[in-house]
């Protein structure tokens, strides 16, 4: 993507205000007796030159051309207030940086002088995170010496089956160095070694996830990607990766002792054999179809898993699939019975329940209600955030994960549940009636004092700013848009502040529809073009857009996949407005969901890529050099930054009475992910990230990078290492301000925009002689 692409489409609508301006001051007389005007008869031009500048996203350079004007003349000096304000804030947030950067290239260091690869690549990515030249550092002499150090020693990891470590080291490099595939692809492996040596321990519940799974949907699963997958699949690469997950899952120890026939060692030699022999036969053919690459997972399934080792059906066509899938994208993947529910609650936006979200505490392994949910039967009986779930139905939840306390919490509408809680020294019990609970995606900044279930969505009312954040798009996602913009228009908004970070996507319809309402008719939304005739589709604006005058800052940041991309292109490609914060994550494919059979089984299926009016597709890919919709005015985030982004967001959605700490690994832990666990956006896009109703739904894995890193793994190294080195404090405090340094320039650009609008010229408002307020028509 060129610079000219970028820049042709992406200030127009700001464009107008500069016009307008233009006209004004060619068509206003000014009474001779205007001091300002007689004397100063360029700062008009000033004025306008810095209104433009600003819109631009150049506030250094509309600063120093606003300073020309004298102080005490009002609008200027309002201008430069809130100019001046910006500055300091920037010039803040570069020194916190450039203290962290080298604090963490010299903890780095440290730890690798002490061989503690992990550790010393958690801080260089946090120096990353940080580095005013990030290419800059990846070219380190040091980095390039500890990269091939940490390389050997994940070596060393993988043949001692410690997956961890090895994960470690392969994810942390994966995330620095986010253009070479190599670190992905063995961050891959070490992930599938490591899950299939670890999901038949005894809590993470492997029946519950294969449970009905089926050869039949597979069967059904395959004939559908021959037929409509994006491009022709290879079947061939298909069927290889496949065997080849069951020679790693035939190795795995945790497998072995759950299942006494692959324990045993003739069984397990006889049918790695014959897999093998197969794998061989399928690697000298010189092509596959659909229909012999079902022929050869037939013949696994139905003899040589029941002549040898007799594992379940489910598990073996569960990791068949799972193998089938890999070589194509991130996307396509079968989602089974056992997840079913869980992805539909996330799409359609209601569900049957009793309306809280709830996460697994890391540290005690309780379940933990996060907020009860706006109108809820939760809400209604009582229930806080920060209860413990101890009992439901009287039966205690120890053990259970946290789809299983899911599963237990929710059932049919109308019927009763107990539910008891744990609230300091007390324990309560809470009847509840399960009902269809809503899940809002259409949120503000803060809650309404008066009303705690509603949202408050005026960032600055007396300005006209209003503020919408949309956390994912589901079907009822378009409707409540809509209701809060109406809301907004009846009391004045001139203004909106469209906020999509961290907004993982979710359905086309809906972004289709929200786009809409800010588009001239016909304006293109978005097209999609794909292997079969009928997913060549060009979506436009149906009719004139209720707010397609109004003027749209769009917030973005590396999270903002799928659909969020989709809303903020259609926007800034058409004119419509600025985009600001960071460049998107870069998710330009279509996926469709087909059910296979009479089972609730179905496939999420990628079968068309999606472009932006522009004409351009920006999906990201391993070779890549250019994805997602880029802002236009960057302004990046630090880890420290979104961590405490996270916490504000998390505070504001809680309903009643609060914890008294906020959960900060829980929020170091979203910062983490946000950096380096590219896989929640890859397969997970149409989730609510924050926490949706009666399951946050997202588990901590156990292998997730901790926030901080260094207490677990020297924890690890103890135990491992005879002559361990005496232990090192590395203090990192997060002393970044509790601000929005992003939400802060957005709205920034919309009050200078609309104090343009308003006064086209320096002469049209003079606060200090006629006391009005400038900003106001």
């Amino acid at each position: 993507m060129t610079m000219q692409y970028r820049t042709s489409s992406a200030r127009t609508w700001w464009r107008y205000a500069l016009a307008v301006s233009l006209l004004a001051a060619t068509g206003v007389a000014l009474g001779a007796d205007d001091p300002r005007q007689a004397t100063n008869p360029n700062q008009n031009q000033i004025w306008q030159q810095g209104l433009d500048l600003v819109e631009r996203g150049d506030f250094n350079e509309a600063a120093v051309r606003l300073r020309k004007v004298p102080r005490g003349v009002p609008l200027t000096d309002k201008v430069l207030t809130w100019l001046e304000e910006f500055e300091k804030e920037q010039v803040d947030r570069k020194a916190m940086d450039k203290v962290d950067f080298e604090k963490y290239v010299r903890y780095a260091k440290e730890r690798m002088e002490r061989k503690e690869y992990n550790l010393a690549l958690n801080n260089t990515i946090l120096a990353h995170d940080v580095a005013a030249d990030r290419d800059e550092l990846l070219k380190a002499d040091w980095l390039a010496t500890l990269t091939k150090e940490a390389l050997a020693k994940a070596k060393e990891y993988r043949k001692e089956s410690e997956w961890r470590d090895a994960w470690r080291i392969y994810s942390s490099l994966s995330t620095l160095y986010e253009r070479e595939p190599r670190y992905q692809k063995l961050e891959r492996e070490v992930q599938t070694l490591w899950r299939l040596d670890t999901m038949f321990e005894e809590d993470h519940h492997w029946e519950e996830q294969i449970e009905k799974v089926r050869w039949e949907d597979a069967e059904m699963a395959l004939e559908y990607i021959g037929d409509y997958y994006v491009q022709e699949a290879d079947f061939k690469l298909m069927c290889e990766t496949a065997l080849e997950q069951l020679l790693i899952l035939a190795d795995s120890k945790s497998a072995q002792k759950q299942f006494d026939q692959l324990a045993d060692d003739d069984d397990r030699h006889d049918f790695k054999a014959r897999i093998q022999a197969k794998l061989d036969q399928v690697r000298t053919e010189p092509g596959l179809d659909r229909r012999a690459c079902t022929r050869h997972f037939r013949r696994v399934i139905r003899d040589i898993n029941k002549q040898t080792v007799r594992l379940p059906e489910s598990l073996v066509v569960s990791e068949l699939m799972r193998g089938a899938l890999e070589p194509l994208d991130d996307y396509t993947t079968v989602i089974w019975p056992a997840a079913e529910e869980e992805f539909r609650k996330h799409t359609q936006g209601d569900f049957i329940g009793v309306g809280i979200s709830i996460v697994k505490n890391r540290l005690t392994d309780e379940i933990e209600v996060v907020t009860p949910l706006e109108d809820s039967p939760a809400y209604r009986a009582g229930v806080q955030a920060g209860d413990i779930i101890t009992l439901v139905n009287g039966k205690p939840l120890k053990g259970f994960s946290i789809n299983k306390v899911v599963s237990t919490i929710t059932g049919p509408r109308g019927s009763e549940v107990v539910m008891t809680v744990r609230r300091g020294d007390k324990d309560i019990e809470f009847p509840l009636k399960r009902d269809r609970i809503k899940i809002v995606s259409v949120k503000g900044q803060q809650r309404d004092p008066d009303h705690e279930t509603r949202w408050n969505h005026w960032l600055d009312k007396e300005e006209g700013v209003g503020y919408v954040r949309l956390t994912n798009f589901q079907r009822n996602t378009y409707e409540d848009m809509t209701n809060v913009l109406s809301e907004l228009e009846a009391n004045g908004m001139r203004g909106l502040v469209l906020d999509l970070r961290g907004n993982p996507g979710g359905l086309l319809d809906s972004a289709w529809n929200i786009s809409s309402l800010f588009l001239k008719r016909r304006d293109v939304v978005v097209s999609t073009k794909g292997r079969e005739r009928s997913e060549n589709q060009t979506f436009t604006a149906p009719h004139e857009g209720p707010y397609s005058d109004l003027p749209v800052v769009v917030l973005t940041d590396e999270a903002s996949a799928s659909a969020s991309e989709i809303v903020a292109g259609a926007i800034r490609d058409n004119g419509r407005g600025i985009v600001v914060g960071e460049r998107t994550f870069g998710k330009f494919s279509v996926q469709n969901l087909i059910p296979l059979g009479r089972s609730k089984a179905k496939l999420k299926i990628t079968t068309a890529k999606y472009y932006l009016p522009s004409g351009v597709s920006l999906h990201r890919d391993p070779t890549a050099d250019t994805w997602g919709v880029e802002p236009d005015v960057p302004l990046r985030l630090v880890r420290k930054e979104w961590m405490n982004l996270y916490l504000m967001w998390r505070e504001a959605e809680r309903i009643g009475p609060a914890k008294e700490k906020v959960d900060e690994d829980d929020a170091q832990a979203k910062a983490d992910d946000k950096d380096g666990d590219k896989d929640k956006v890859d397969k997970e896009e149409e989730k609510d990230k924050d926490a949706v109703a009666d399951a946050d739904a997202a588990e901590k894995k156990d292998g997730e990078k901790d926030a901080d890193g260094d207490k677990e793994a020297v924890a690890d190294a103890d135990k491992k290492k005879k002559d361990e080195l005496p232990p090192i404090e590395q203090p990192d405090e997060n002393d970044r301000p509790k601000t929005d340094p992003q939400l802060n320039v957005a709205l920034l650009m919309m009050r200078v925009h609309l104090l343009g609008l308003d006064h086209p010229t320096l002469a049209t408002a003079d606060v200090e002689d006629k006391g009005a307020k400038i900003g106001r028509p």
